[in-house]
C-alpha cells in the first residue's frame, strides 16, 4: 500500500446526471451539489464525498457509493440489519440504482470520524491507538453473528468454510497447482484443515483499517460492506502480513487479535498458509512481472516456508 495521499484537487470525482439527481433527491432540502471527491486518496478509485448546499444556506455531505468488487445491492441490505444490531454504519439515503455507465451505485449518509487507515499513519501514539480500535472494530463485528444469522438478510450471505475456500484454490485452472512449493503447502493444509471446527463469524470481507472509522478514540463507523460473508474468524487477518499493510502490517496488531480472540499463533499460521494459496492462484503468476510484482511474489513464498518448510 502507498505510503502517501493525493492532494484534493487529484481525487476530483465527476458525477453522471443520475448520479448527479440521485444525491439531490435524498433530502428534500438538497439545492446543489458544490464538490465531489474521492475519500481514501491512496486507492482511487473508491466512495465520493459530495458536498452539497441547501436551502437553508448550510452545507451538508453525503457519500456516493459505486459498486467496485461486490453487491451494492447486498451492501445496502446488510447496512439496514447491522443499523437495526445497533452498529454505527451508513444510512441509505438512496437504494441502489444503476448509473448511465451501467454501475450500481447507492447514496448514504456520512458518518462521522477519520479512517484508521489515515489514523494509523500519524504519530506513534495514533498508530497505537488504530491498532486497538482494528482489533476492537472486528471483534465488535463479529458479536453481530448470531443476531445477522436469524435475520431474513443472512439469506444473501455466502459461508466461506476453510475447507471450501482450500477446495476452491485446488481447481484444475490453477497455474500454481503443479509447483512443488503449492503442492506441499496444499498437503500439509490437507492434513490439519479437516480437524478444524471453528464457527464462523460475520465478516464484511476485507479488515483493511480504511473501512473503520474513528473520532476522539472511539469507533464511529463500520464501512465496505460489497462482500460480506460468514466466514473464519482469522482469515480476514492474513492480508495483513501477506500485503505487508503499512504500518499497522508491521505492529503486532495479529498477535494482539489472537490473544483477544483466544487463538494460538499456530491458529494463525494454518489460516496464513491458505491466505497466501489463495493470493498466489488468483494475484501472482508464477514467474516474471514488475519489481513490485517480483517483491510481492517473493514475500509470499518467503511467508510459505517460514510455515510449512
Amino acid at each position: 500500500m502507498s505510503k502517501s495521499f493525493r492532494s484534493e484537487k487529484k481525487r476530483r470525482a465527476t458525477l453522471t446526471r443520475k448520479e448527479r439527481r440521485a444525491v439531490l433527491s435524498s433530502d428534500s432540502s438538497f439545492e446543489s451539489v458544490i464538490r465531489a471527491t474521492y475519500f481514501d486518496n491512496y486507492d482511487l478509485p473508491c466512495p465520493v464525498r459530495v458536498d452539497i448546499a441547501t436551502k437553508g444556506k448550510k452545507i451538508r455531505s453525503v457519500v456516493l457509493r459505486r459498486s467496485r468488487h461486490g453487491s451494492i445491492k447486498k451492501e445496502a441490505q446488510i447496512f439496514k440489519a447491522l443499523s437495526e444490531f445497533g452498529l454505527p454504519v451508513p444510512e441509505v439515503l438512496k437504494e441502489p440504482f444503476k448509473n448511465e455507465k451501467g454501475e450500481w451505485v447507492a447514496v448514504y449518509s456520512l458518518l462521522p470520524g477519520e479512517n484508521l487507515q489515515k489514523l494509523s499513519m500519524g504519530s506513534k501514539k495514533d498508530l497505537a491507538l488504530a491498532k486497538r480500535l482494528v482489533v476492537e472494530a472486528v471483534l465488535k463485528l463479529s458479536k453481530a453473528t448470531r443476531f445477522i444469522n436469524k435475520h431474513k438478510v443472512s439469506r444473501l450471505l455466502p459461508r466461506h468454510t476453510l475447507v471450501s475456500e482450500l477446495k476452491a484454490v485446488s481447481e484444475p485452472d490453477n497455474p500454481w497447482i503443479s509447483e512443488e512449493i503449492f503442492k506441499s503447502t496444499k498437503k500439509y493444509l490437507d492434513g490439519v484443515i479437516p480437524k478444524i471446527k471453528t464457527p464462523l463469524i460475520l465478516s464484511n470481507g476485507d479488515y483493511q483499517p480504511g473501512n473503520f472509522l474513528e473520532q476522539n478514540g472511539k469507533l464511529t463507523g463500520f464501512l465496505d460492506f460489497e462482500s460480506p460473508s460468514f466466514s473464519d474468524p482469522l482469515m480476514g487477518f492474513v492480508k495483513y502480513p501477506i500485503y505487508d499493510l503499512y504500518p499497522l502490517g508491521r505492529t503486532n496488531i495479529v498477535e494482539v487479535f489472537l490473544k483477544k480472540a483466544g487463538f494460538s499463533k499456530k491458529d494463525f499460521k494454518i489460516r496464513l498458509a491458505l491466505g497466501c494459496l489463495k493470493v498466489l492462484k488468483k494475484e501472482i503468476p508464477i514467474s516474471g512481472g514488475n519489481t513490485e510484482m517480483k517483491k510481492y511474489r517473493n514475500r509470499v513464498l518467503r511467508l510459505i516456508k517460514e510455515i510449512v518448510y
